[in-house]
């Protein structure tokens, strides 16, 4: 058997020791060594990979819990602003229907043909998008609508075009020059000489003259088929082709042609025919 022999010199008492190894101890210790580091290696690694594992994991557990909470914050967000969407087409649909526009189905609301928009990763939200879009344009055509009826509005003879009071109303009466019953075509206004009368709409002056029976007069046509009539007035402060607004100052009461004292006689026509001027006023009338 193969033994290693080991001399060890000890100065002090000048004396030799001879250790005899045998082979394959030293073999065996050798590897006894190279075992223990590549143990200690392996645990080394196991215990650096299990603690990075562990770190990662409750690192993507917190981002998971934070992730659902966003999730669930953003899921509440859309259900309240889809209930704000509903309640903003149903008040569409009124306001369509105030101002003579069809009525939009929930159907075709839902379809969202009013335009397109980029696609999103969740339908959900690209649906809304879509109806939101849809809800604009609808809003816009509301606005045009309501626009054209203030412009329209703004022609319909709406006020009194002098304060004072009715001294005889539209309809039929005995004429006071003849005492034949005829249709008296608008109101007799009694108000002091000189107060200024005011247009009753926006329009155009068609006539400011002299007409026999009706003396000093204006005449506006306001569009639409309606014209206004004021008459025996002292003084015209407008010229014919004239473009007026409502409350323009456009005569002063007088006495002016066929009358029985100082008044505005107010006529309204409408397609040609006098009508009641009392249907055309919105205000209330105050004596001076």
């Amino acid at each position: 058997m193969e033994r290693l022999q080991v001399l060890v010199a000890l100065k002090r008492r000048n004396r030799f020791l001879n250790l005899s190894v045998p082979a394959h101890a030293i073999y065996l210790g050798i590897a006894g060594v190279v075992a223990l580091l590549v143990c200690g290696s392996l645990l080394g690694s196991f215990a650096v990979s299990s603690l990075t594992d562990s770190g990662r994991a409750g690192r993507l557990a917190r981002e998971n819990t934070s992730l659902k909470a966003q999730v669930a914050a953003y899921a509440a967000a859309m259900d309240t602003f889809r209930q704000f969407v509903v309640k903003t087409e149903q008040m569409d649909n009124v306001l369509r229907a105030s101002v003579n526009l069809p009525l939009i189905p929930g159907d075709i609301r839902l379809m969202g043909i009013g335009g397109s928009v980029p696609t999103t990763p969740a339908p959900q939200v690209d649906a809304m998008l879509r109806r939101v879009r849809f809800e604009q344009q609808s809003l816009a055509d509301i606005e045009g609508a309501v626009k054209q009826q203030e412009a329209r509005l703004q022609n319909v003879p709406s006020i009194w075009p002098v304060q004072g009071w009715v001294a005889s109303g539209y309809g039929y009466r005995p004429d006071p020059f003849t005492g034949a019953r005829t249709l008296h075509p608008g109101l007799d206004i009694v108000a002091p000489p000189g107060t200024p009368v005011e247009a009753t709409a926006a329009g155009r002056v068609t006539f400011a003259g002299w007409k026999s029976d009706w003396g000093r007069c204006v005449e506006i046509d306001h569009g639409g088929g309606i014209r206004t009539f004021y008459a025996h007035c002292r003084t015209l402060k407008v010229s014919d082709g004239q473009k007026v607004s409502r409350g323009d100052v456009i005569a002063t009461v007088g006495n002016s042609g066929r009358s029985t004292g100082t008044h505005l006689h107010y006529g309204v026509l409408a397609g040609g025919n006098w009508v009641n001027p009392e249907n055309y006023v919105l205000t209330q009338l105050s004596a001076n």
